[in-house]
């Protein structure tokens, strides 16, 4: 049998280089990711090999920086401290999304049996129709999982391991040494059997990195990034209306003995959210709403509440077309505008299109809110291929 060190060299013969630009956004976004995905396919072989370290876990250092896997488990863990591994796959009907929130610790995903949906007001008289998910598959890195947590579960066969099961609330399982996933079902959602076939079929796949539907210039001192993705961390299940997230805190939080994932709920966060206009004006008092019959005339919102001080819109542009691949160079065409009396502020994309919103629970000012605001510019929220990987998408300290 060949040693550690001709498997090497064998993984890493007439492996393609990885690619990494700042080409425009917009025009180069969809190559780029076309080459990245193609290296990753053709490399994956020697990604399995390559990474073979000591395990470690990072203990919140929010950065970009690498973590290295053990020799067993090389393809387990995600190489960066926002990387995915897990792939969404469909299971006897039931579909486990791509992963939708990451942490330094975790990552997870949605699961939704058959066509679940939900009907959500949209403030004008009608209603939409959103998907929505009742469980969440989480899948901590290495020695992140408190077994005790389960530790009075009833013991289950999942594959070739036991689990532990907690009747009508969770099932979790060890996919590798030390190595914990976690399914969390809403009461009636999941029974013990879908848990089960759930967990088998998961597989964890080559590290890819996470990715964010926006770039921003600016974010007051101190504030790193602890978790991002499609949704945010206090809201993976239920309706699918959020189309980008992320939190940043100044508190390091520590990923080691988690019984469940961490919401910043005893942290100060500093939180940005994107919605489809319709939704995210449902959730502004009325007095904010553009549609409303009597919006403020307060001069820090009549920007964002006039249509008519609106750029006009090129549909054959996409939703938001960026001139250059540097933000800094354009201010933002729409102004900022914040709930009086909270840390709340939110500003209408140019093309009326979305709403983003950045909240803190720290008393910071709203001007700095609205400086964070007027930074970022959003890709195509419902395009994937668009967004930015983390050196491109956040200011340099936060990464």
């Amino acid at each position: 049998m060949p040693d550690m060190r001709e498997l090497l060299e064998t993984a890493y013969a007439g492996e393609p280089p990885m690619r990494h630009s700042t080409d425009d956004f917009v025009a180069g976004g969809r190559t780029r990711r076309a080459r990245r995905r193609a290296a990753w396919a053709a490399g994956a072989a020697g990604t399995i090999l390559a990474v073979a370290a000591v395990a470690v876990v990072p203990q919140i250092v929010a950065g970009h920086g690498e973590v290295p896997a053990s020799a067993q488990d090389a393809i387990r863990y995600p190489v960066t401290a926002f990387g995915y591994t897990l792939t969404g796959y469909t299971i006897g009907g039931i579909a486990v999304s791509d992963p939708v929130n990451v942490t330094p610790g975790y990552q997870q995903a949605r699961i939704r049996r058959g066509d679940e949906a939900t009907r959500l007001d949209r403030g004008d008289g009608t209603s939409e129709k959103v998907e929505v998910s009742s469980s969440v598959l989480t899948v901590y890195r290495y020695g992140v999982f408190d077994s005790a947590a389960v530790g009075g579960g009833e013991p289950v066969q999942v594959g070739g391991t036991t689990g532990r099961y907690v009747p009508d609330t969770m099932l979790a399982w060890q996919y590798g040494p030390d190595a914990w996933a976690v399914i969390r079902s809403a009461p009636g959602h999941l029974s013990l059997n879908d848990m089960v076939h759930v967990a088998a079929a998961m597989r964890i796949g080559p590290s890819r990195p996470a990715t964010l539907p926006w770039r921003m210039t600016y974010l007051p001192a101190g504030y790193q990034l602890s978790s991002m993705g499609l949704v945010a961390d206090d809201s993976v299940s239920g309706a699918h209306v959020q189309r980008g997230a992320a939190r940043f805190t100044r508190q390091p939080e520590r990923y080691s003995g988690l019984s469940g994932p961490l919401t910043g709920a005893d942290a100060d966060s500093l939180r940005i959210k994107v919605f489809p206009l319709w939704y995210g004006e449902s959730q502004l008092p009325p007095l904010l709403r553009r549609t409303s019959a009597q919006p403020s005339a307060g001069p820090s919102y009549e920007p964002s509440l006039d249509p008519s001080r609106w750029p006009s819109y090129d549909p054959s542009a996409g939703s938001s077309v960026w001139p250059t691949s540097d933000p800094s160079a354009y201010p933002s065409p729409v102004d900022p505008f914040c709930v009086p009396g909270q840390s709340r502020c939110f500003r209408y994309t140019a093309d009326g299109a979305y709403l983003i919103e950045a909240t803190a629970t720290a008393p910071e000012q709203n001007g700095e809110l609205i400086q964070v605001l007027r930074g970022t510019r959003l890709a195509d929220p419902d395009d994937p291929t668009t967004w930015s990987e983390l050196g491109e998408a956040l200011p340099r300290p936060a990464r």
